[in-house]
Order: structure tokens, then sequence, then C-alpha cells
């Protein structure tokens, strides 16, 4: 099988990715593939893991964010500075209940805001069709052009919104998938799920979708809308992932932090080579 090199904070034998007592995935695995998707396709600038959004309880699986040079306005310092451009959060959930807080509601809920969505989509292409002033003309490729649809004139469209706003909202409030949106610190957010447990349409408004296959590799079922967060909200998330990567910098250099303030040498974190694991050949 194929080798693949990577930094282990564990120093004993390696563990199995499924849960034997529930048959599931851990979601330190899901973890796992989150971290190295993003490494590998988006490169951000800096990510933790566990990361306190506004409070101790509220935290986020997994952060990120990017930063992009500009020429420094002040005198002092540098000719270019690193500014805040994105930042990204994806939440892991190993089990369907844990997306929503009432499993008979989602039963309900949920086909009748698939309808709804299908029948937005299909409004919005009619959209297309009889309001082109809407389409944002600084996009090169139809593809990836973007619509003012709340401009349009459709009443049945603006209908459809307002429905589904209700639904979402009678579905996901009070969970922790609706409070990571509410704070607003992140541009992009994204659900990683085991493959096939939640569908696209499913989601709520704006949320991307990423699939964790049986090799750990990961299907982006859904990308997440740009939510374009304010600058202070953007560096409130940084300023946390800088404290959540914290702990995992002292571990790779042999320091570990205790109950009481306890600070103590451990063993280094070191390199290890490992093969590549797949969730069925566990």
């Amino acid at each position: 099988m194929p080798k693949q090199l990577f930094f282990d904070m564990d120093f004993s034998a390696p563990k199995a990715v499924i849960d034997t007592v529930a048959n599931r995935p851990r979601k330190d695995v899901l973890r796992r593939s989150v971290l190295r998707w993003l490494e590998e396709t988006k490169q951000p600038t800096g990510l933790a893991t566990e990361v306190i959004t506004r409070i101790s309880k509220l935290k986020a699986d997994v952060a990120g964010f990017w930063s992009r040079p500009e020429k420094n306005t002040h005198e002092e310092g540098p000719e270019r500075i690193l500014v805040p451009a994105a930042t990204i959060i994806v939440q892991c959930h190993v089990e369907r209940d844990g997306c929503w807080p009432d499993c008979i509601k989602s039963k309900q809920i949920l086909p009748q805001l698939r309808t709804l969505r299908e029948e937005l989509a299909a409004e919005e292409a009619q959209i297309r069709d009889s309001e082109p002033r809407l389409r944002q003309d600084d996009t090169l490729f139809e593809e990836y052009a973007e619509w003012n649809y709340e401009n349009s004139t459709n009443r049945k469209y603006h209908r459809l919104r307002h429905a589904i706003s209700k639904m979402e909202h009678g579905l996901y409030h009070g969970t922790k998938f609706e409070r990571i949106r509410s704070v607003q610190l992140a541009d992009y957010l994204y659900l990683a799920v085991p493959a096939g447990m939640v569908q696209g349409s499913e989601l709520a408004d704006g949320w991307g979708l990423l699939w964790i296959e049986d090799d750990l590799q990961i299907t982006v079922v859904e990308e997440a809308q740009n939510r374009e967060c304010l600058p202070s909200n953007r560096m409130h998330l940084i300023q946390n992932i800088a404290a959540g990567a914290k702990n995992a910098e002292l571990l790779h250099n042999g320091v570990a932090t205790y109950a009481k303030g306890e600070v103590a040498f451990i063993k280094p974190m070191r390199r290890r080579s490992r093969q590549t694991l797949h969730l069925s050949d566990l």
C-alpha cells in the first residue's frame, strides 16, 4: 500500500479509525481528513482544531484563514504587510442526528425543505432568462456568474425564500450548526460527514458540504457561499486560531501543560511513516 508521511502527536500504536462500539468513524478521523483537504487544496495561511468562536463552549471543529500581502500605508515597518482575506469553519458530524435537534422533526421538515429548494432553483433559472440585468458583470465565465436574485421582481421567488428561511429556523434553531453560523466569524462554512449521510439539499442556506469517503479522501458535494464577514470578526477568529494552535506547537516541541498550570517536558513529536488508511480496512 502507498506510504504517507505526516506528523502525529500520538506515540502509541495506531488506533482504529472506527469506533468499535458504535461502528462509525470517530470525529477525530473526520477532522484529520478535513485538515488534509484544506492543506492540499486550499492552502490556508493558518489553521487549528477545536477553535473557540464566541464562548468556550462553542468551538469550531476546524478553522482556518487566508491572508494577502498589501502595501503598508504607514512609514514604519515593512513595505508590504499581511492582511486577513477570508476565514473558514468546518463542522464535523459522525451521525445524522448530530446535525439536527429532533430526528422526528427533521424527518418531517427536510422533505418539504427539499421541495421548496427545487422550486426556488426553477425560479432562479427563470430569473436568469427574464432579468439579465441582475447578472454581475465582473465574471468572465457563465458557470461562475453571480446573480443579484434579491433584487428580482419575481414575487414567487421572494415568497419561496421567505418560506425556506422560516423552515430553516424551525429546523436548525438552537443547534451548534446554527450557532456557528450566527456568530458570523467565517466567510465560508462547511459541514463534513461520512459520505452519503447528509445531502446537499438538507443544508442550511449558504453552507457547503464535504463527504468523507472510505479512503478518507473528501468529495465536495456543495461549495460554501461567501458570507463576506466583517474584518473585525475575521480578526477575532484568527486570534482564536492562533490560541488554539499553541498547544499543538508546545507538544510538537516536547512541552505539555496540565491542570493547575503545571508545565512539563515530554517526548517531542517525531515524523513517522504510516500506511494510507481506509475505513473499510478496519
